[in-house]
């Protein structure tokens, strides 16, 4: 190998560390912003970072949807590390030919825009459950019957061909960059955009399971992003999802059972 070539290879691996390193700058911060945050919710200072029942309409559904927005990054982006590396590589190939970048980190901001959007629906949900007092203070589900049918449908939710359609363009990134590829700035927002939307699908019932155990839980959040990942990267012959989506259905039917004692 020449050194010209030992030198551009050099480079690209600096790059490629300094883009993953900028994201788990990124995740470390979501993470440590929640922590912060439940810390102070269960100091009793909820108000000075997402009250539970601000004077007007506008400002709870900013902070829920603020709340949402940094969690989706936290939870999220770990799980898209494996896309994330695959990308890079690809990007770097296509850029030696067509001399068009596409920036890991214009990648990552389109996945996240996805998981941004959901969290619009996720912050409504919190607004619209808090002010029916269907919600603790905590962001935890003061229903049964709510909790009931939240687990049964994300469980249920585990063994739908939607949920496989979606979870095998994240667990096969290759191909789905190869099929849905385009060059540039442009298109690598249009991949992240696209790879997140597919998560979004996969993923949203059981990011809805915080709501039964508490929206601001740290050891949930930890668990789900772990899972998650799981799902992502274990072989499909694991069945991790239907694992996951019959021990659902089962919590569901045994909080549904507290209904009739």
């Amino acid at each position: 190998m020449s050194q010209a070539n030992m030198q551009i290879d050099a480079g690209r691996r600096r790059s490629r560390l300094l883009a993953i390193a900028g994201l788990g700058t990124v995740i470390a911060l979501s993470w440590l912003y929640l922590v912060r945050m439940t810390g102070m919710m269960h100091s009793g200072m909820a108000s000075m970072a997402m009250p539970a029942m601000p004077p007007a309409l506008t400002p709870q559904f900013l902070a829920a949807f603020v709340m949402w927005s940094v969690m989706m990054v936290a939870m999220m982006l770990p799980t898209a590390l494996p896309a994330v590396t695959v990308f890079d590589n690809l990007a770097r190939r296509r850029a030696a030919h067509t001399g068009k970048t596409a920036p890991v980190g214009v990648f990552a901001a389109g996945y996240v825009a996805a998981w941004i959007g959901y969290s619009v629906l996720l912050a409504a949900g919190q607004v619209a459950l808090v002010r029916v007092a269907l919600l603790t203070p905590m962001l935890q589900s003061a229903s049964i019957a709510l909790s009931a049918v939240i687990l049964l449908a994300a469980g249920a939710f585990q063994f739908t061909s939607f949920k496989e359609a979606c979870l095998s363009k994240c667990r096969t990134p290759l191909a789905f960059f190869l099929a849905e590829w385009r060059d540039g700035h442009s298109g690598a927002l249009r991949l992240g955009l696209k790879h997140g939307s597919y998560c979004v699908g996969c993923c949203w019932a059981l990011m809805a399971v915080m709501f039964v155990v508490g929206a601001m839980n740290i050891l949930w959040m930890a668990a789900l992003t772990l899972f998650m990942l799981g799902e992502k990267v274990a072989p499909a012959r694991w069945r991790l999802g239907q694992v996951a989506g019959g021990a659902l259905m089962l919590w569901g039917l045994v909080v549904a059972a507290s209904l009739v004692r």
